[in-house]
């Protein structure tokens, strides 16, 4: 093989969201170039256990999957012992999705003492307030991550991050000199069509993600009700994570009195379907700071912007610089800003949403193509170079 990959779960994993759709993307990407590659993770899924032959990631690509029980979210499961470690012996390089998971946690530790070298995404799990809010209110946490998530990072050839505010806050813990490869996720757009303008009347506006204070729906839910004008709609697709937040949440459905329509969880065809029913996707994540989290990143970015969709992002993720290249609007992370920029998207009129939905496609599949950002990815992996240098990766490909 080429290269050993662990991840924690792997679609088509029901559940799991951003993280394992990423590995399934950069996996992919690399198996399109050739590269052969040997993928363990957890057989976890929502609607039931997946077997090796259920994960199609390209011929290049064998699949070993482990039996996942007790701890689901984090993919407990002990034959992941004998797998990951027979992959960390045998590869010559190992890439790892995510951290403080069970397989994760596992193959650093494997591959610091084997001495193999190794790449660690992180996935969010070092944004500055995700850490914050660990060492608050989570000690048992916080012990686990200076025992052995940070000292297994710290032996890492490079730290993969997808946006400047995640590469702070790993520098924040792992210090300044940390070896960091600044590259966006990448999205396949062939997954997606390009739909037509929403028949109907109204700003139409979807949100895709969790229902919980990371994403902040709720604070947005607040504000768009303030602005909203009679016939306008917004459509949330997602989960429930939190008991209490999701009370809050079903409150503010009611009080939009029918102009919320709230669909549960979706598989991801009917998420696509979801996306063309909308004028703008919404990411209103870090809005509620009080939560102490926020997205890395956010991949229904990319997503919504490769089905033609423009976007409403808060600031501070990886999507700072998109209304300079007319896809959308940044907001500051107030009620007030995320108005005005609701405002502005009320405005919009067909001849120019559809200029901002061939712009967003057209960004999608030249700056976020997997195939590209992975081989910038694969380089540092097999060369074992540093990669800090005075302008970021992620800067580059802004350019």
């Amino acid at each position: 093989m080429d290269v050993g990959i662990v991840a924690t779960h792997i679609p088509p994993a029901k559940g799991y969201g951003g993280v394992s759709v990423t590995a399934a993307v950069l996996t992919k990407a690399w198996a399109e170039r050739g590269y052969q590659q040997v993928l363990i993770a957890a057989d976890e899924s929502l609607d039931g256990r997946l077997s090796a032959k259920d994960v199609r990631l390209g011929q290049q690509v064998e699949v070993r999957l482990y039996q996942c029980y007790g701890f689901r979210r984090w993919g407990f499961g002990l034959g992941a012992i004998p797998k990951i470690f027979s992959v960390c012996r045998q590869a010559p390089v190992v890439y790892i999705h995510g951290i403080a998971t069970w397989p994760s946690t596992l193959a650093a530790v494997f591959c610091t003492l084997l001495r193999r070298p190794f790449m660690v995404a992180v996935h969010g799990g070092l944004m500055p307030e995700h850490v914050g809010l660990i060492r608050r209110q989570k000690p048992h946490k916080w012990l686990f991550y200076q025992w052995l998530t940070l000292p297994t990072l710290r032996k890492a050839i490079a730290v993969h991050c997808t946006s400047p505010t995640e590469a702070e806050g790993v520098r924040q813990v792992l210090g300044a000199d940390t070896r960091i490869v600044l590259v966006p996720n990448g999205i396949d757009s062939r997954d997606f069509k390009v739909a037509d303008y929403p028949t109907g009347t109204g700003l139409k506006l979807c949100f895709l993600g969790h229902i919980q204070q990371e994403k902040g729906i709720n604070a947005f839910i607040r504000a768009w009700l303030t602005v909203r004008n009679p016939k306008d709609s917004l459509l949330i697709a997602g989960r429930s994570v939190d008991g209490a937040y999701f009370e809050e949440f079903q409150t503010l459905v009611g009080q939009a009195q029918g102009a919320i329509r709230y669909l549960g969880y979706l598989p991801r065809d009917e998420i696509v379907t979801v996306l063309a029913d909308s004028h703008f996707l919404v990411l209103p994540s870090g809005l509620e700071a009080a939560g102490g989290m926020r997205e890395n990143f956010g991949n229904v970015v990319a997503e919504a912007m490769a089905a033609g969709r423009p976007v409403l992002v808060a600031k501070g993720l990886a999507w700072d610089h998109l209304e300079t290249v007319g896809v959308g609007w940044v907001f500051e992370r107030s009620a007030a800003s995320l108005c005005d920029v609701l405002r502005k998207a009320q405005a919009v009129n067909q001849r120019k949403w559809e200029q901002m939905s061939r712009q967003g496609r057209q960004y999608v599949e030249t700056q976020l193509n997997p195939v590209t950002l992975g081989e910038r990815i694969w380089q540092v992996l097999t060369q074992t170079v540093a990669v800090n240098r005075p302008q970021s990766a992620m800067e580059t490909t802004h350019d």
